[in-house]
């Protein structure tokens, strides 16, 4: 069976979609033909008849698309404008978990959660001419309704899951990723996923939600063994060759015993610099010393609100001014560059919220810095909570990229001052931001820096 993978990656960042990887990874074991429609290096304007050509050259049986929730009005446009006949349409991805009815629109079934086991007996299924409108972790429509069948378990033992099926993606997500940057010299940087289920319930992100859905379904925190993690990374690296990695677990200091042999293995048969993500309570002097010794070169820390009450009460980060402060610094003592997470536009955030948030920035010192405009994601408590306040209209289209203005219902004047707050603390260290901290509802300001920013994103997005 013919199977065309379709990647709407409107923001054309390179890096792979794992997910993807994983399940043409399912798909080749069982023997199909897997190809891919990536809109990474698409042309802007040239995505629908790229995809009819696809369609046209490959014939396939069968369509499984991944979709985000930012990318879902692009999958309306494609399959609103392109007729895929009779072609059977698989969707999956984060999109498809927290929004099956509204996927279910367009796709034929919908893979809720992990794929990996339901996608296999989809296909078994689809080979031996079986019905496939009960398998356990799909919504799916037939005769007219809409069939709800329960979660599939969690899968337990990560190491017995194949490697992922790196070449679904072109090499350029290998040998010019967007982390390319934080490796000089590079040529190839690898991306790894080495846990499942993030332990941390924050209300703006959707795992909290995901987790809800899984409740008796196993344990939701999952890791790799060390050995498997280094046999992926040795498999990827004769492929491809490789001068750094980047490990997307949104955690990674949690088990010490698991850390230290971690440590050993990657030492003695990769040896090379890699770049995590963690939280700033896990940042400890004992595994940061241990996770440098092993190679890593910088952290991503989320900082995400400066103001202690908006982090607490808010966004459920039980953790204090200190503990963020203490994170960075400890990053810094043992060599690691870091790089903060930060998040503005939330409700009940005002004026002395944000400054708080630039004041922290200030104290902490990362050496890089993002700084993005909030947007509810669906399912989300805080999603909930912007609706339930008239904030937020479940209908508004998501932006295709969180530097954009706020989606949220606030006064025109507040929204040109979250763009210019996002620009003041994402740039903390510069005389400039120094400047406009000073007269951040300047209508003069504001219009001159709106206009800056309406001709940046519109040149490099």
């Amino acid at each position: 069976m013919k199977i065309l993978f379709v990647y709407p990656n409107v923001t054309s960042q390179r890096s792979p979609q794992l997910g993807i990887c994983m399940i043409a990874s399912v798909a080749r074991q069982l023997g199909h033909e897997c190809n891919m429609f990536d809109l990474t290096c698409i042309q802007r304007g040239k995505e629908v008849s790229s995809f009819k050509s696809n369609i046209e050259n490959i014939k396939p049986d069968l369509l499984a698309v991944s979709c985000r929730s930012n990318e879902w009005p692009m999958i309306e446009k494609l399959f609103q404008s392109v007729d895929v006949g009779k072609i059977l349409k698989v969707f999956g991805g984060p999109h498809a978990t927290v929004a099956p009815e509204e996927t279910l629109e367009i796709a034929d079934i919908v893979v809720i959660g992990e794929g990996e086991n339901t996608f296999s007996e989809l296909l078994k299924r689809i080979e031996d001419g079986e019905d496939i409108s009960n398998i356990v972790g799909t919504w799916t429509k037939k005769d007219g309704r809409i069939i709800k069948n329960d979660m599939r378990d969690l899968i337990l033992d990560l190491d017995n899951l194949p490697f992922p099926y790196w070449n679904i993606f072109d090499s350029i997500h290998y040998k010019k990723s967007y982390v390319m940057e934080h490796f000089k010299g590079a040529k190839v940087v690898g991306t790894f996923e080495t846990t499942r289920g993030c332990p941390y319930g924050c209300t703006y992100c959707t795992n909290d939600y995901v987790r809800g859905l899984y409740k008796g379904k196993g344990k939701w925190r999952r890791e790799k063994s060390p050995q498997r993690i280094i046999d992926e990374v040795k498999q990827f690296r004769d492929e491809y060759g490789l001068d750094g990695i980047y490990f997307i677990d949104e955690v990674v200091l949690t088990n010490l015993e698991r850390l230290k042999k971690f440590r050993d293995l990657y030492v003695s048969e990769i040896g090379v610099p890699f770049v995590f993500m963690e939280r700033p309570e896990n940042m400890t002097d004992e595994k940061v010393s241990i996770i440098k010794e092993a190679g890593a070169k910088m952290v991503s820390i989320g900082i995400e609100s400066g103001d202690e009450n908006i982090r607490r009460n808010l966004l459920n980060r039980h953790h204090s001014q200190e503990t963020i402060i203490n994170a960075f610094q400890t990053a810094k003592k043992y060599g690691l560059t870091t790089y903060a997470f930060t998040m503005i536009g939330f409700p009940d955030e005002n004026r002395e919220s944000i400054k708080n948030t630039y004041k922290l920035v200030k104290q902490a010192q990362p050496d890089k810095i993002q700084t993005t405009i909030f947007y509810p994601l669906g399912k989300t408590k805080l999603c909930e909570k912007t609706v339930s306040e008239g904030l937020f209209n479940l209908c508004t289209p998501m932006p295709r990229h969180y530097y954009d203005k706020s989606c949220l219902n606030f006064p025109k004047n507040k929204k040109k001052e979250l763009l210019l707050w996002q620009y003041i603390i994402a740039n903390y260290n510069s005389r400039l931001a120094e400047f406009l901290m000073k007269y951040p509802s300047n209508r003069l300001i504001l219009s001159i820096f709106i206009l800056f920013h309406k001709i940046y994103f519109k040149l490099v997005m």
